[in-house]
């Protein structure tokens, strides 16, 4: 495939979403021009979409090698670490991200997360706060500020958590998973509590 023919066959393949045929596309472009880090950041996006979080690293590290102020590459490359299950890199990498990209609500719902399978509950609390003062009323960051603090033992989080699980049928069994686990503030998992109906269900 000369570098014509690759061009010629990139948008089509992007917009089919046939993502082998965009990497070799996008890889003999590279080839013909290793100095364009929009090359290397599209290779890594496709390369996330088939599933090898590694080599996409490789492709947004050499994009922003190329271009260290590519807050896209910045942020994909944490979520490539992320998808790899390389949990220390990957929060690394989002905090790097927000300080060049406060405002943000889907770093610092990522970096909750991360900073939330930690156990790093205060830090994640934090974290999502964040996200519902840029983009009030997520659904995600509401789930996780009351997990957070249900893992440090706060008996309001564990009402908020059943108020969701009785509104929100679709998210049951990430809640149950929420009001299960945790090293404090479990919530008794009786059916009668878990819709609402129970009085007196506090953490512990």
């Amino acid at each position: 495939m000369t570098p014509a023919q690759a061009a010629e066959r990139l948008p089509q393949a992007l917009a089919m979403q046939d993502w082998e045929t965009a990497r070799k596309a996008l890889k003999r472009l590279v080839r013909a021009d290793p100095g364009n880090a929009s090359l290397h950041y599209n290779l890594g996006l496709v390369l996330r979409r088939l599933g090898d979080p590694d080599a996409a690293d490789d492709a947004f590290g050499a994009a922003l090698k190329l271009s260290p102020g590519h807050l896209n590459a910045l942020f994909e490359r944490a979520a490539a670490a992320m998808d790899a299950g390389r949990r220390e890199a990957a929060e690394a990498g989002f905090s790097a991200y927000l300080e060049k990209a406060p405002d943000d609500a889907d770093g610092w719902l990522n970096l909750a997360r991360l900073r939330l399978r930690r156990d790093a509950a205060g830090e994640a609390e934090a974290a999502f706060a964040k996200v519902l003062a840029l983009r009030p009323g997520d659904r995600d960051a509401e789930i996780g500020l009351a997990e957070a603090g249900l893992r440090q033992g706060r008996a309001e989080a564990a009402a908020k958590l059943r108020t969701l699980f009785a509104e929100l049928p679709a998210e049951r069994p990430r809640l149950l998973k929420a009001m299960s686990q945790g090293p404090r503030g479990k919530i008794p998992l009786s059916g009668l509590a878990l819709t609402g109906r129970a009085r007196d269900v506090g953490a512990g």
